[in-house]
């Protein structure tokens, strides 16, 4: 740090002597008999003589040999120093009397140490005063003051003769405390993390006072003057994380205050940012190099405030390719009391404006122990980082965030695929402040990410710290996808209250990142609170549904159920995990006025259909509902009570119901491959239900009704006789073939790969490939034309960043060229008018085209969600329109693929993208591609048919 401050500037003998001369009367020194010692780590006047022992220069060897050598201190700081100990000390030294500068130093050491008999209160006094001394706005004269005036220390100082640590040493002299001056490098207001320290750009001074027989640290200018910050032409701001940084921050201005941090500063702090060039004066047993002071992690203040302890990266410069990680120690009995936020800052380009990439970083506490940080890119560039933090007790009004730690990130790898964090809520990530005070303690997370790598489905259960009545608390969950675009997903969480637990159900969708928020709404509040928000990354390997709607209030028992007199005999719990098929709820009603009802609900339902799969039982004043799940699910159940006013919700559940897969035999493999015949009707029936299901069996495979066919084929399973076996098999090999055709045709007409290849599995297991010899080759059809669409996305994503470069590269590029990354570009939205050539001789092999490609340029320059393989990734084909898709067919029709290949082989891939593209979309729209005209461009709008 250079400056007025702390850079090199040398006192002369003139200036010690300074308060004898000028033709003065020499003043009895009523502070001590005899003057200290002048101490520096480099020849501060030429007088000064090297002391060996001390490893510095003094005016007296002798007498400095009676020092104690520089060796690290017994005590830390917070063991020997309150600052609410020494507020008489302070305010006595702020309200030093101004005349005071115009007498000589001593007269203002015996007025700041007056009535002080320790060290301690002594140097406290002396640091208090300089640093309340606002020097760079003080209006001291031009001309020379008098030498033996104290405003001619400050005079030196404002005009660069001399600077703080030189004062804050003559004062000590007159106070008979050791002192001396360190010389050094510093990382201070003139430093960029990362870079060499140079002794002329970096150089700076500080002090070391002996107090009770302990060197301790001083730097008088950093406590001051705050130091500046990152320089602004060299970066711009991408991610400023959460918090409201105040402006004084985020400018960077100088201000005079009192930084606690420079007063009998810790060794292993100073260190952090001081680096004495005479090593023994780092007061550490284990010095640094000046190669790990380079190269060590850049720890702020604040770091050592916090009392944090950095685990990863120990190096502030850190290499990566497209994430990393950070980690820091935090201690457990503050850690709900500190906050974090972060900045992100990427170098700024030559070559213009850069895109912002917010969302980015990630920050939780895993434990209450542990602060993890990742930070991700999809481009390879160099970013600054920046972590900031605060403890929420402090009340000062000038406490705020200040800065942890700094690190530069280096990325090394273009990475199209990695994607944003999900957004980050106010409050941050995991169980803190929010959740605790409003009367929640986590009982199953307790950092911010949840993982996930079975199915999907997550329960997080909190326990309650407060007395109040938590089933009249609304609470409620929402799920929002990460990614690109944040995308709330409804119904995927649900909640129970239940044996004073409040417990949250998730299902994510499919694999991914998820932003899961939670809120609570008390008796006196406004509105809901954002009380926690965790992350979840989910490596499910199936799909999940939603949840039943209607169910987000809340599941168990509702407000009317005790009032009602019921009671719970099944179930308590609203959420109900089973393999049965067949479910049973009972309750007990004490008022026999009471009518219950239940409803049922589910994806694959229909409300005509619910009421079959609902039989109730009466016996006394107990109700029990037999419910019968159709298929693998979610379901929903409202238990409904009515006492002459009105059906009352009073219980809600919500089911999710996974059918066992049992044993069974497996058909033969040389089974007839004509649909087989029903099975003779059994000559005894002992049961007069057996003719009607048999009856709605047949009925249901001749009108091909799937559900009436499986309710069918449930009634005759459970009426339990033996003679009715081949029946049975024959209405499941019936409804196999249902289901088979159902899901081959639905998987052909949703033209999805991942449903072909489900739906072909399905029909070789159930072995009904025969009964669907035209389904099955429609969907192998399909399959085979989807394949050879990914096969061509594949190629284009297979494209490196150099094949891009060199396509992008072209000032004047071959017509074919031109034309394939038109029709390329056209298909992923780009109209004519945006790449079109203005000159159309492309026929002509020896002409170049000289219109403005800059356009298309542009477009294979964007990175991340923009980029053009990225928008080739997410493409779907039935969202092309069918004239635009002739028209970037028109745009490459005049040309071959030998043709493109010769003069750019990234160019002949995109070629064959388009190609096939458009082939695949002519042949779903057979029926009508006569009627439509080609289209290119945005202007016509409305004419695209034929007739």
């Amino acid at each position: 740090m250079i400056g007025m401050g702390c850079g090199s500037s040398k006192i002369t003998e003139h200036d010690i002597e300074g308060q004898k001369q000028n033709g003065e009367k020499p003043r009895e020194n009523k502070v001590a008999p005899e003057l200290g010692r002048l101490l520096s780590t480099y020849q501060l006047i030429p007088s000064f003589k090297e002391c060996a022992e001390l490893h510095c220069f003094a005016d007296d060897v002798e007498k400095a040999k009676l020092l104690p050598p520089p060796v690290p201190p017994t005590t830390k700081k917070h063991e020997i120093f309150d600052i609410n100990k020494y507020k008489k000390v302070d305010e006595r030294a702020v309200k030093a009397p101004s005349k005071l500068l115009k007498q000589p130093l001593s007269n203002l050491v015996e007025y700041l140490t007056e009535g002080l008999e320790d060290d301690l209160s002594k140097v406290r006094a002396i640091y208090r005063w300089v640093t309340c001394q606002p020097v760079d706005s003080m209006k001291i004269p031009n001309k020379e003051p008098s030498q033996s005036h104290t405003m001619f220390q400050l005079w030196r100082i404002k005009h660069r003769k001399g600077n703080y640590a030189q004062l804050i040493s003559l004062l000590c002299r007159f106070a008979q405390l050791p002192c001396i001056i360190i010389h050094g490098k510093l990382k201070g207001s003139t430093y960029e993390v990362g870079e060499k320290l140079d002794e002329e750009q970096h150089y700076g001074e500080w002090n070391a006072v002996l107090v009770d027989g302990n060197w301790r640290f001083i730097n008088a200018y950093w406590g001051t003057c705050a130091e500046g910050g990152t320089e602004e032409e060299m970066w711009e701001v991408v991610d400023k994380g959460d918090g409201e940084l105040k402006g004084d921050q985020q400018s960077r201005q100088l201000f005079y205050s009192c930084d606690e941090n420079y007063f009998l500063t810790d060794p292993d702090q100073m260190v952090s940012t001081h680096l004495p060039s005479q090593p023994s004066w780092q007061l550490l047993a284990n010095p640094v190099t000046e190669d790990d002071f380079t190269e060590n992690a850049f720890l702020k203040d604040r770091f050592f405030n916090m009392n944090l302890k950095l685990k990863k990266p120990k190096k502030c410069v850190v290499m990566c390719q497209s994430e990393t990680e950070l980690v820091f120690e935090i201690p457990k009995e503050r850690s709900l009391n500190l906050d974090f936020q972060h900045l992100l800052f990427r170098m700024k380009s030559t070559q213009g404006n850069l895109p912002r990439y917010d969302r980015y970083v990630f920050l939780q506490r895993t434990n209450d122990e542990t602060l993890q940080i990742r930070v991700r890119s999809p481009v390879a560039d160099t970013f600054r980082f920046e972590l900031v933090g605060k403890d929420v007790t402090v009340r000062d009004k000038t406490y705020d965030y200040d800065w942890i730690a700094i690190y530069k990130l280096v990325f090394g790898k273009d990475d199209d695929s990695i994607e944003p964090f999900p957004e980050c809520p106010i409050i941050g990530w995991g169980p803190g402040r929010a959740m605790m005070e409003f009367g929640l303690a986590p009982m199953s997370h307790f950092g911010g990410e949840i993982k996930n790598k079975d199915d999907g489905k997550i329960e997080v259960k909190f326990g309650t710290t407060s007395d109040k009545d938590w089933n009249k608390v609304k609470i409620h969950g929402e799920l929002v996808k990460g990614g690109g675009e944040s995308e709330p997903l409804p119904d995927h969480v649900i909640h129970r209250v239940e044996n004073g637990d409040v417990i949250f159900n998730v299902n994510t969708p499919k694999t991914g990142e998820y932003a899961l928020k939670l809120y609570a709404k008390g008796e006196r509040d406004k509105e809901a609170k954002n009380i926690c928000n965790y992350m979840i990354t989910s490596e499910q390997k199936g799909e999940n549904y939603a949840f039943p709607r209607g169910f987000q209030g809340g599941l168990g028992p509702k407000e009317a159920f005790n009032s009602l007199g019921l009671r719970a005999l099944s179930h308590q719990s609203g959420m109900i995990e089973t393999d049965e098929e067949v479910l049973e709820i009972s309750f007990e009603k004490t008022n026999e006025n009471i009518e219950l009802s239940l409803s049922l609900t589910g994806n694959t339902i229909r409300p005509e259909m619910a009421k079959r799969l609902i039989e109730e039982t009466v016996e006394g004043n107990i109700v029990t509902y037999k419910v019968r799940l159709p298929q693998t699910g979610n379901y929903g159940i409202k238990v409904m009570g009515n006492r002459g006013r009105g059906n009352e919700n009073v219980y809600d559940y919500v089911v999710q119901y996974k059918k066992s897969h049992k044993k069974k035999s497996k058909p033969s493999q040389n089974a007839a491959s004509e649909m087989p015949k029903p099975p003779p009707e059994p000559q005894v029936q002992r049961d007069p239900r057996l003719t009607e299901y048999i009856q709605t069996m047949k009925r249901a495979i001749q009108e091909q009704n799937e559900t009436d066919l499986e309710l069918a084929l449930d009634d005759l399973k459970n009426l339990g006789l033996p003679t009715v076996k081949d029946e049975i098999q024959y209405g499941e090999t019936e409804l196999d073939v249902m289901r088979c055709r159902r899901e081959l045709n639905e998987a052909t007409e949703l033209k999805d790969m991942d449903a072909l290849k489900s739906a072909l599995q399905l029909t070789k297991t159930k072995n009904v490939e025969n009964r669907l010899t035209e389904e099955v080759v429609r969907a192998k059809a399909m399959l085979d034309r989807l394949r050879n669409i990914a096969k061509l996305m594949h190629a284009v994503l297979g494209l490196d960043q150099k094949t891009i470069a060199e396509i992008r590269g072209y000032q004047h590029p071959p017509p074919a060229v031109h034309h394939v990354m038109m029709a390329s570009l056209l298909l992923l939205g780009h109209w004519e008018e945006e790449t079109e050539k203005i000159v159309k001789r492309y026929k002509d092999p020896d002409f170049h085209c000289t219109s403005d490609w800059k356009n298309v340029q542009i477009a294979l320059g964007k990175l991340g969600k923009d980029s053009i393989k990225r928008k080739i990734q997410e493409l779907k084909v039935n969202d092309i329109p069918l004239d635009v898709a002739l028209g970037a067919r028109d745009l490459i029709r005049d040309f071959t693929l030998d043709q493109v290949r010769m003069v750019s082989a990234g160019g002949a891939t995109f070629y064959i993208w388009v190609r096939g593209l458009t082939e695949e979309i002519e042949k779903r729209n057979a029926e009508i591609v006569h009627t439509v005209r080609p289209r290119t461009s945005q202007r016509r709008k409305d004419k695209t048919s034929l007739g």
